[in-house]
This record gives C-alpha cells, sequence and structure tokens, in this order.
C-alpha cells in the first residue's frame, strides 16, 4: 500500500518556508527536488529524500512507487509540470500544487476525466489565494437561497517572491475568463474596478481575469455569472492594459537580480492578508464573507500543511478537486485567521 507524501520543490521560497513553518515530521513526508544538495537538508530533518528532474515522465513514475501523493511547490506552471502530472495520474497518485492562473487550471481540468477513472484527485490552486478565495465563496454561496452573481477578490501587502513576480509579469498581459451564463467568457483584465471593505477600510481591486476562482469557485458553488479581482499596485496595473510592455519584458528578464527571494522573517510576521466574497442573487439581496489572515506565503504554507494532514488520512476526491472540498476547517485556527460574516 502506498502510504509516503512526496513534497517536491522544497529547495525554492515557498518549499524553504514550508520546511520552517509547516513541516510535520510525524507524517510519511519525502523531500523531493532536482538539486543533491536537498540529501542534506533531508539528512538535518531525518527525513527520506528523492532527487529528481520532473522532465520525463516515465522516470518520475519510477520515484513513485511507493508515494500516494505528490504535493508540489516548485513551479506553477502546467508546460513545466505536465510530465509530473502525467506520471501521477499513470502510477495512481494523487496530485496538488500551487497553481492559479486559469491557463494552466484549464490544462488540468483536461486531464479530471482520465485521473477521476484512475481514482487520482488534481488539486491545483492549493495556494493562499485561490484556497481562502475558494472558501469564502463557497460560506457565501450558502447565505442566499438562490445566488447567481459571485465576485471574489483578495489583497496582499509587501514583497512577492521572485517566483510569483516571474508568473504574474509573464501572464500580465494574457486574456483571460470571467464566468457569464455558467460559461467562461473571455475578458481583458484591469478592465473593471471594484471596492471591496475590511476592518473598517476601503481597498480598490480591479478585475483579474487570469485568476483560476471561475473555475475552483464554480464547481465548489454553481454560481453563473462570476468575477475575480486582485489588489495590484499601480503599475502592474499597467502592464495588464498593454502599456510600458518594454519595461514587462526587461523586469522579467533580470528578475534574479532585481528582486530579493521573497518577505523576510519580520515581514513574513507583520503582514496580513484580505480575501472576498461577495453574492448576489435576482432580487438584489446580496452576502459577504471577509477572511482575514497572515502573510500570504505564511497562509499558503499553513494550508499546505493542512491538506497533507488530509492526504495522510487518504481523505481525496478524485478528479479536478477545488480546495474547498476540505470545507472551512482547512483554515480554522491558523494564527491570524479570521472570517466574518455580513447579510446586506
Amino acid at each position: 500500500m502506498k502510504t509516503k507524501i512526496l513534497v517536491y520543490g522544497v529547495l525554492g521560497y515557498t518549499g524553504n518556508l514550508f520546511l520552517e513553518r509547516a513541516l510535520d515530521t510525524s507524517l510519511p513526508i519525502v523531500l523531493g527536488a532536482r538539486e543533491q544538495v536537498l540529501r542534506g537538508a533531508a539528512d538535518r530533518l531525518g527525513l527520506e529524500c528523492r532527487v529528481f528532474e520532473i522532465s520525463d515522465a516515465q522516470d518520475i513514475a519510477a520515484h513513485l512507487s511507493d508515494i500516494s501523493a505528490v504535493v508540489n511547490l516548485a513551479s506553477i506552471s502546467f508546460a513545466v509540470n505536465r510530465h509530473l502530472i502525467d506520471a501521477c495520474i499513470r502510477t495512481g497518485t494523487h496530485y496538488v500544487d500551487l497553481a492559479a492562473e486559469c491557463p494552466d487550471m484549464l490544462e488540468i481540468l483536461e486531464l479530471h476525466d482520465e485521473a477521476s477513472a484512475r481514482g487520482v484527485m488534481l488539486m491545483p490552486g492549493a495556494g493562499f489565494n485561490l484556497v481562502t478565495t475558494d472558501i469564502a465563496g463557497a460560506i457565501a454561496s450558502t447565505l442566499l437561497a438562490e445566488p447567481t452573481r459571485l465576485s471574489l477578490g483578495f489583497a496582499t501587502f509587501g514583497k512577492a517572491s521572485r517566483g510569483t513576480i516571474r508568473s504574474v509579469l509573464r501572464l500580465a498581459t494574457e486574456t483571460g475568463y470571467s464566468r457569464r451564463a455558467g460559461e467562461l467568457v473571455a475578458t481583458r483584465s484591469a478592465s473593471e474596478k471594484r471596492t471591496f471593505h475590511a476592518d473598517g477600510k476601503g481597498y480598490r481591486l480591479i478585475n483579474n481575469s487570469l485568476m483560476g476562482d471561475v473555475i475552483t469557485s464554480h464547481m465548489s458553488t454553481n454560481i453563473p455569472e462570476i468575477t475575480a479581482y486582485s489588489y495590484y499596485p499601480w503599475i502592474l496595473v499597467q502592464f495588464m492594459r498593454g502599456r510600458m510592455d518594454r519595461l514587462r519584458r526587461l523586469l522579467m528578464k533580470h528578475a534574479d537580480r532585481l528582486f530579493a527571494p521573497g518577505p523576510s522573517p519580520d515581514e513574513l510576521d507583520s503582514q496580513h492578508t484580505y480575501s472576498w466574497a461577495h453574492v448576489q442573487d435576482a432580487g438584489g439581496r446580496s452576502a459577504t464573507v471577509v477572511i482575514r489572515g497572515p502573510q500570504a506565503y505564511v497562509f499558503t504554507v499553513k494550508a499546505i500543511g493542512r491538506i497533507i494532514e488530509q492526504l495522510a488520512r487518504n481523505n481525496v476526491n478524485p478528479g479536478f478537486t477545488p480546495p474547498s472540498f476540505y470545507g472551512r476547517a482547512l483554515i480554522e485556527g491558523i494564527d491570524g485567521v479570521r472570517t466574518d460574516v455580513t447579510a446586506e
């Protein structure tokens, strides 16, 4: 019986943070990466490790014979992860990653039937932004008898990791989606604004049509109209509108030199996040759920730790599965998390 859980990509910023703040060594965790330096880290923690590339599905499969689930904290790009996901499906191994953007999530969604037939759960979107908005949306959907419109948003403050910056810059000019009448509709980001409120303050967010909420939250709520919003700095909004593209490309090219690996320990401990879900029905009734939580990367690794606990219990759902499958218990009890519900 396969019982071990492979956490791959632990040498990056998020992976290191997971080891520092969310690793539970009582669980059957195996560490994975492509660099041999991982062996030293694994030895210090007293954990088994696997060193392999994720460019060959057959080679990957050889490392998964005793692995029940893979949690991928490395690249969020489907193009990079395709062989790893294929190997997981082939070997009956559940798969979790941090992908949150529509293009990558739609590719994974295409594998739903194959994964479901093999009893394999595919759970992208296991990081802060989709975990919290998906759960907030699921809670909000229960507050009205027949909700018809769902608006979701999140706000983070302070630095992002280099990996996050690269991903955001890479996708900034892409066309994404909103959901209208239950269908995905091509939509440009930063084409509309909305103000969300929390702790007595208003935050102006722009629509972010690249967020995978239009996929996960539709599965969680079946609400036909869904728009996702993000709280982004002015310069990124300009990139999303197709402006200053030369600067965007330069920042992508020199990201390693220009940006810090990620927030400092003090920043991780002092910053916070907000996630919103606002539902409306045809009669004009509405309700709002606000989740206040710790800094985004801290929230991510804490949520990953909770998901690993569920994987260790074999609490899984075959096929493409949104994070709200685990309910609000996934985030309740994490330090700094507070959920506020308002009916309007």
